[in-house]
Order: structure tokens, then C-alpha cells, then sequence
């Protein structure tokens, strides 16, 4: 079972109403978003996040059963974190509010139970903040001996402490297998993928929008060409990616601490984005069902 662990929280979409602008509070957060894709993808995945028992908190917890997602989570009376998303051109940017939640108090000492987990998946805003940033980075620290992939899905306007994160973030990249990153992330970090690589990854998936993806090894380069689709927004497109690519690792056996080979890398990039153009398609972080592919 694939483990995922990092936010879930609301976004609140921007709507039109009748009495003007809106908003509509939807399901969402890079790693919830990843867990019901992976979900709904077929793959036994479960996810771990600091989870409120307020209305919100509700609201993910049946979402997570409606799309075959195992429950992990470290409940709590804190409110759960709001993302207010504005859109221009389809293109998503936020505004995180997470003061105090459920989510951003998450600590070490509520880890998972991680009886049946065979690989981690870790990233989003949870590695920016405390307390949590640092309960994920000991969960992955913990469970080095697992396959762990990370993508820390970089919003430079959340980050309170820059050298701070950076720093953790070197230590997390030290220790996954497979990284994932966007052009932005790379050209935030100021690294190449030599660089990457040379932290330790075995695999770096370097996504860049409309130019599709690519997996580099240090002896192997894999480019797979985005869909053409029309896009209504990019809320959950990187989420969906991850989870596509982690299905299509763990349909060939190749989700391991080992170097995947050439046609393994291949097909789950394949999966990967031709899952997140299903989810581009239509309004919101909605991934595709298996039966949709």
C-alpha cells in the first residue's frame, strides 16, 4: 500500500453567483488530491494528514471513503486549513490560511501506523510550515527503508522561513528515490537535474506544463508530450501526475528502492499525464476514475 502523507484541506474555487462574485468550498490539498487519484486509479493507498473533526474535516473524510482511500489521519477539534484560489487563464494561485488548524499542528509523536505501507509519498505545503513540516520529515526518516517519492510542490508565498525550508527540503531530497518537480520549483531551488540527482534521488520527473514531462536517471532520459486538451484549470494537474506515475510504478512491481527500468518509467509517465489532462479538463482537483482511461 502506498502511504501518502501532507495536507487535506479545503479550496475555496471562485464561482459566479447571482449575487456576484464566490466561492465554492471544495475537497482538496497537493497530497489529499494525490491519495484520491491514486484511489481512483485502482492503487491500495491510504492517506496521513492532520484531519479536523469540524464540518470541513468531515467533508474530506467521506471523500477519501467515496474514492477507495484508507484513513490514516491524527483527528482533531482545530479547524481545517482554507485555500482561496484565484484563476487567471486557467492558470491557479492561492492563498493559504492555516493558522493554528488541524493540519499545521500535526506532530511527530501522532505518526502513522504503518502496517501494510510499501512505499511513501510526502510533499505540498506541509513541508513549508511547523510543526507539521518537521512530523513529515521524521515520518520519512523513519521509513528511509521504504520507496519514498516527494514532491514539495513549492509556493514561495508560504514559506515563512526560507533557509529553513530549504534546508529540510535538502534533507528530504536526500532521502527519496523519486522526485518530482515543476519548471518553477527548479527555477526556485536554483538547481539543475544533475544537481537533484546528485543528492541521492534514482529518478527526478522534471514536468513542464503544455511541454510535458520528463524522467531523468543518471543513466536514462524518458520524455513523454502532454495532451492536448482543452484546459478549464490547473488545480490538481501536478497531484494527479504524481499519482498516475506511482499507479503505473506499482502495476509493473517497479515501485521499489531500485532504479525502475526504461519501459516501467515510460508507462507510468504515460499514465501520469494522461491522467492529469482528464483532471485539466474540467473544473477543480477531479482525477480521473480508472474506468475513465
Amino acid at each position: 500500500m502506498i502511504l501518502c502523507a501532507g495536507e487535506a484541506l479545503i479550496d475555496m474555487l471562485p464561482r459566479e453567483t447571482s449575487d456576484g462574485p464566490g466561492f465554492y468550498p471544495a475537497t482538496g490539498g497537493a497530497v489529499f488530491n494525490t491519495a484520491i487519484a491514486l484511489g481512483r486509479l485502482g492503487a491500495p493507498v491510504a492517506l496521513h494528514t492532520g484531519l479536523s473533526t469540524d464540518l470541513f474535516g468531515q467533508r474530506l473524510s467521506e471523500a477519501m471513503s467515496a474514492s477507495r482511500v484508507g484513513n490514516r489521519a491524527a483527528l482533531s477539534d482545530r479547524p481545517t486549513t482554507l485555500a482561496f484560489v484565484t484563476l487567471t487563464d486557467g492558470h491557479a494561485e492561492y492563498a493559504f490560511y492555516d493558522e493554528g488548524t488541524a493540519g499545521r499542528m500535526l506532530t511527530h509523536a501522532e505518526a502513522p501506523d504503518m502496517d501494510g505501507v510499501t512505499a511513501l509519498f510526502i510533499g505540498g505545503i506541509s513541508l513549508a510550515v511547523e510543526p507539521c513540516a518537521e512530523a513529515y520529515a521524521a515520518l520519512a526518516l523513519d521509513n528511509r527503508h521504504l520507496p519514498i517519492m516527494i514532491d514539495p510542490n513549492i509556493r514561495p508565498g508560504f514559506i515563512r522561513d526560507e533557509d529553513r525550508f530549504r534546508a529540510r527540503l535538502t534533507r528530504l531530497l536526500g532521502l527519496a528515490d523519486i522526485v518530482k518537480l515543476s519548471d518553477e520549483d527548479m527555477e526556485w531551488l536554483g538547481m539543475s537535474a544533475g544537481d537533484v540527482l546528485d543528492l541521492g534521488p534514482k529518478v527526478l520527473c522534471l514536468t513542464k506544463g503544455a511541454e510535458g514531462v520528463r524522467a531523468i536517471t543518471r543513466t536514462d532520459e524518458v520524455h513523454v508530450a502532454a495532451r492536448k486538451v482543452d484546459v478549464v484549470d490547473t488545480v490538481g494537474a501536478g497531484d494527479t501526475f504524481n499519482a498516475g506515475f506511482l499507479a503505473g510504478l506499482h502495476r509493473a512491481k517497479a515501485l521499489t528502492k531500485g532504479l525502475p527500468p526504461h519501459d516501467a518509467l515510460s508507462e507510468a509517465l504515460k499514465l501520469g499525464v494522461a491522467a492529469a489532462a482528464i483532471t485539466v479538463s474540467r473544473a477543480g482537483a477531479n482525477p480521473p476514475w480508472d474506468r475513465e482511461l
